[in-house]
């Protein structure tokens, strides 16, 4: 199945992963969808990465299938990396919670191939694609930006070393600065959104 038209390329593709619980409950978290091509055949295979003690990996484990929902909302990805969305985000596709206003909705099964300390690495297996919105847009710095800094964000207070610290400060910074010049609306909202729920006393 090709997923080069739902958005999914070669190498990461940032996208928010819906999962549910055994009980139903949805849960939503940016996560980079790895796509490797085989130089043989041509044929893509797609993998994730699910850190332990995450909701995500949970609900994987116990429903094997997750939805990859294709957005450039810059607000939608900070606020599922550092909320719980609430049930007004959520529609149906093909059994699954998606995200009502997602570009592209694509469900996955998916196989652990790989278990650590700190992870577990799943194959996914596209099982159904509804491609709902083609947007053609330029790249915009600040969005990258935004993501970047959300990433930056989640992995600020996992680590105890104060030198690394110091660093994603200065990087942190850099990224506000690009979005102050390039970004729009939403993302200087997702910006804010990132400052107040994340780095709230945090000296940039």
């Amino acid at each position: 199945m090709d997923l080069k038209g739902a958005g999914i390329g070669e190498g990461i593709s940032e996208v928010i992963v819906t999962t549910r619980s055994a009980s139903g409950k949805p849960n939503a978290a940016p996560i980079g969808v790895i796509t490797h091509i085989n130089n043989e055949n041509g044929k893509a295979q797609h993998f994730v990465k699910l850190y332990r003690k995450s909701q995500t990996l949970a609900n994987v484990l116990a429903t094997t299938t997750l939805a990859a929902n294709v957005t450039n909302d810059a607000v939608v990805f900070v606020k599922a990396a550092f909320e719980n969305l609430s049930e007004d985000y959520f529609t149906v596709f093909v059994d699954m919670p998606v995200l009502t206003k997602a570009n592209a909705w694509i469900v996955f099964t998916s196989v652990a191939v790989e278990e650590s300390r700190d992870y577990f690495r799943f194959q996914l297996t596209p099982q159904a694609v509804e491609i709902r919105r083609k947007e053609v847009k330029a790249i915009n710095r600040g969005l990258n930006a935004v993501i970047e800094a959300a990433i930056l964000a989640t992995r600020y207070y996992l680590t105890e070393d104060e030198q690394e610290k110091e660093e994603m400060k200065r990087l942190m910074e850099r990224y506000a600065d690009i979005v102050k010049k390039c970004g729009g609306r939403r993302e200087k909202e997702a910006m804010s959104i990132l400052h107040e729920k994340f780095f709230k006393g945090v000296d940039f």
